[in-house]
């Protein structure tokens, strides 16, 4: 199934990666929570009130109530930046379902590859990238530009910023060369970003083999950044939200965030 579609996509190296990726990942996650519960008071599961921390769920991890009441630029660009990044990993979720699971001749694999759904999937994929790029840009400004006195800028948000950024991008230029390779239709506007850059692949020979090599690097580049959250800044993305939820239960008595 390699070679369905326009360009090969390497589905053995895919899937060796990504649950290699995932591996590291998840060690990782658990070797670092490991010591978080063992320090953690034992009165917080006595007697949990699942109420409240449901409301602290939907407060400060959907909507980061707390963020928001501190500084409307920073919360702005993390929910840029994590939305995006939510939306992109559910997208690519279901493009893997549907190239390796769903069986072509389905129903939800015609609509989705050849019908409407595909038109809005492409769309939110841009979407999605442009939120991402969008919160970059807000956390380069803050880190490089305006120099935020709260901030410690380490080598290791550096390279974060930079590889989020290379994976959105060559997103959007994988997008580009596959539509380069598509005869012109209405329905490519949908991508509205790759649609625009395209015109990067016009008269290139091997578009494929480049949109091969792109494809490869965009799931190496993700296997790392997933292998590497456990060691970076991004681990307050799932450890901060684990906190607030479980602290939720203890602070409910003061009465001071969540009633």
């Amino acid at each position: 199934m390699g070679y369905a579609g326009l360009y090969y996509k390497p589905w053995t190296y895919f899937w060796f990666v990504q649950c290699l990726g995932a591996l590291l990942l998840f060690t990782g996650l658990g070797y670092k929570f490991s010591f978080y519960f063992k320090a953690r008071r034992r009165s917080l599961y006595n007697e949990p009130d699942f109420l409240i921390m449901l409301k602290a769920f939907f407060r400060e991890v959907l909507f980061q109530k707390q963020l928001a009441e501190k500084s409307a630029g920073r919360w702005l660009a993390h929910m840029l930046i994590f939305y995006g990044f939510m939306g992109l990993l559910l997208l690519s979720a279901i493009a893997v379902a549907l190239e390796t699971v769903i069986p072509e001749s389905s129903r939800l694999s015609l609509y989705m590859l050849e019908g409407t759904g595909h038109n809005y999937y492409k769309a939110a994929g841009d979407l999605f990238g442009v939120a991402i790029l969008a919160g970059l840009i807000m956390a380069f400004v803050r880190r490089y530009i305006t120099k935020d006195s709260q901030l410690y800028t380490e080598a290791g948000d550096t390279i974060t910023l930079a590889a989020l950024f290379l994976l959105v991008a060559s997103g959007f230029l994988l997008e580009a060369a596959r539509i380069s390779m598509t005869a012109p239709g209405p329905e490519l506007t949908y991508s509205f970003i790759g649609y625009r850059l395209a015109a990067l692949f016009d008269g290139i020979l091997n578009a494929g083999g480049l949109a091969t090599a792109l494809w490869v690097f965009h799931a190496t580049l993700n296997a790392i950044l997933l292998a590497y959250i456990p060691h970076s800044k991004f681990l307050h993305i799932i450890n901060s939200p684990v906190e607030i939820i479980l602290n939720a239960s203890e602070e409910r008595m003061r009465g001071d965030l969540y009633i």
